[in-house]
Parts: C-alpha cells; sequence; structure tokens
C-alpha cells in the first residue's frame, strides 16, 4: 500500500503528523484523520470516493499552505503495514475504534 502523510506546523514552527492518505491495490484513496478534521474529513473521503483522486493529487483536495504540507508518497509493504499504521494513527492522534456493545432487554 502508498501512504502519504499530511503535516501540519505548530505555534513553534515544528511539523508534526496530523493525518494521512492510504492508497490501495485498485488506487481507492481513503483520508485517516483525527477529531480535528471530524465533519471536513468525512466530506474529504466523500469526495475521493466520488472523483477517484490519486494519492500523488492529493493538494488538489487539500492544498498546502504555511501551516499544512504533503510529504511524498512512501511504499509499505504488507508485512510492516499493521504496525507502520498502529504508530501513525498514535502520530496523528487517530482515535481507536471501539466496540459495539449490545445488552437485551430484559
Amino acid at each position: 500500500m502508498r501512504v502519504r502523510r499530511l503535516q501540519r506546523r505548530d505555534e513553534d514552527g515544528v511539523w508534526f503528523d496530523d493525518a494521512y492518505a492510504l492508497e490501495d491495490a485498485r488506487g481507492q484513496v481513503v483520508f485517516h484523520y483525527n477529531l480535528t478534521w471530524e465533519r471536513l474529513g468525512a466530506e474529504i473521503n466523500r469526495q475521493l470516493l466520488a472523483e477517484v483522486v490519486p494519492l500523488d493529487e492529493m493538494e488538489r483536495v487539500i492544498p498546502a499552505s504555511d501551516d499544512l504540507r504533503w510529504q511524498e508518497p512512501e511504499l509499505i509493504e504488507a508485512p510492516d503495514l499493521a504496525e507502520f499504521l498502529a504508530a501513525l494513527n498514535e502520530a496523528c492522534a487517530i482515535p481507536k475504534a471501539r466496540p459495539v456493545v449490545q445488552t437485551l432487554a430484559a
């Protein structure tokens, strides 16, 4: 899979990983984001699905600015993918999915 990191500059001028886009073998790109992106992130994913934007062209969807920049795409091999994405999710503060608990009415 290919991954492209979106970095944000903090108030001290330090760049950090804020979100990322992941491209599967079919070329479908999905934007992975933290709660800061909330509704905008969902809209970006709708746009990526409708327009089929390649990973290399993510600037069309989220343009670079003084405080946002896209890194070059990285190719991550399958054996390393789960570990890599877990570390990236943590770096980007992306919340983990929680299991849904259902109770039966008595």
